[in-house]
């Protein structure tokens, strides 16, 4: 299974279409939105927003923003959830994660950002600010809420309680709360902080899980830029050379960019059409990816990712789009005729000029993971995958 990071997939731009025919056969894991433990404390995090919207702070604008871009967020997810569920166990599953959003996780966000060589606010650019929302939405009314309020029991009578409320299948009863000690955190952490600063420092919370893990299929791919201004050890010989960009990558950018046109944008139409590929199809899709590896193999010497991208979206046009036009002829991708051919195109193997070397930010990089993009766009960086 390889895992889709950071962002839950709360919008349709943020999953390519291609991205779930290539990993047909290993299922494509997307996590569950930060704040889905929230409700199971009992509480109304909506009373203690409408207290705050009473009491008119001075804070009351930075907050209403950070609850308009949550509820934004809320209800994109929604319907993109509508739209992935026919997908979910064929070619998805849903994860439940697990990781800490409490005040140690607030000041270790901090730190990892203090630590990389790009300004706070290049960063701030850099992060999905309705995606960071639901963290710190998680933040004050799930995690501080255990802190102020839950604080007497230990971290097993927590687990413990947890597990109860998750097995019960129910929604708990609702509780009173007094809201004092949470206003009284959110007085401070809105006075101290403008919001973008607070939905930057939100937004670090599940980076620990990019560095543990093996292989992401990064959902933000702004990311990079800033994965790559981290200070991370590379353990590389002096003066060696940069490492080659990984045939997988490589062979996954074919891919991509000639499936991604039929796919995306994802809507109800096209997500029945990657169904029906996957269950009659599926013999097709995997001979069209042994097509792109043995492609992305004449291209191991190759360091530079923007470099690559413009060399492969060249070769495809010049040497792909024609014939498959030419035999398409605007039929639909469910033909019997689309993933046949691109399986058994005589696809010619492009020539590779001198290679550019990465920066030492770009070496760093590769002491992460293998990270690919898992949207069918890239934003402004034009970065699609590192290694």
């Amino acid at each position: 299974m390889k895992l889709v990071l950071p962002d839950t997939c709360w919008n349709r731009d943020l999953i390519s279409g291609a991205l779930l025919l290539y990993f047909h056969d290993e299922k494509i894991g997307v996590t569950l939105h930060p704040s889905v433990s929230t409700f199971m404390t009992g509480i109304d995090p909506f009373d203690f927003i409408r207290l705050v919207e009473e009491r008119k702070p001075d804070w009351l604008p930075k907050f209403s923003t950070f609850v308009h871009y949550w509820r934004v967020f809320q209800s994109s997810l929604r319907e993109t959830s509508a739209l992935l569920e026919p997908l979910r166990g064929t070619a998805l599953k849903t994860i439940w994660m697990s990781y800490p959003k409490d005040t140690v996780a607030w000041g270790s966000a901090d730190e990892l950002l203090a630590s990389s060589d790009l300004g706070l606010q290049e960063i701030v650019g850099l992060i999905d600010p309705f995606s960071a929302s639901d963290e710190l939405f998680a933040h004050i009314f799930f995690e501080r809420y255990l802190e102020l309020y839950e604080g007497h029991r230990t971290p097993e009578q927590m687990m413990a309680f947890g597990a109860e409320r998750f097995r019960s299948g129910k929604a708990p009863d609702p509780i009173q709360v007094d809201w004092t000690a949470r206003y009284g955190y959110c007085n401070e952490r809105f006075q101290s902080a403008e919001l973008e600063a607070l939905l930057a420092t939100a937004y670090m919370f599940r980076f620990p899980i990019l560095k543990d893990s093996p292989a992401i299929l990064l959902t933000n791919p702004n990311l990079v830029r800033f994965l790559a201004s981290l200070p991370l050890e590379v353990k590389r010989a002096g003066g060696a050379a940069a490492p080659n960009i990984d045939f997988d990558v490589v062979a996954w950018e074919f891919f991509r960019q000639l499936m991604s046109p039929r796919l995306d944008p994802l809507d109800t139409k096209t997500v029945q059409k990657i169904m029906d590929l996957i269950h009659s199809r599926s013999v097709e899709i995997d001979a069209l990816k042994r097509r792109c590896l043995r492609l992305a193999e004449d291209l191991g010497n190759e360091t530079d990712l923007e470099e690559l991208q413009k060399r492969i979206r060249q070769h495809i046009r010049v040497h792909v789009e024609a014939d498959l036009q030419a035999v398409l002829l605007g039929q639909d991708l469910g033909s019997d005729l689309s993933i046949d051919l691109l399986a058994n195109l005589r696809v010619c193997s492009p020539a590779w000029p001198g290679n550019r070397v990465w920066n030492s930010k770009g070496h760093s990089i590769t002491s992460l993971s293998a990270v690919i993009s898992a949207r069918r766009s890239f934003a402004t960086t034009g970065i699609a995958c590192t290694t």
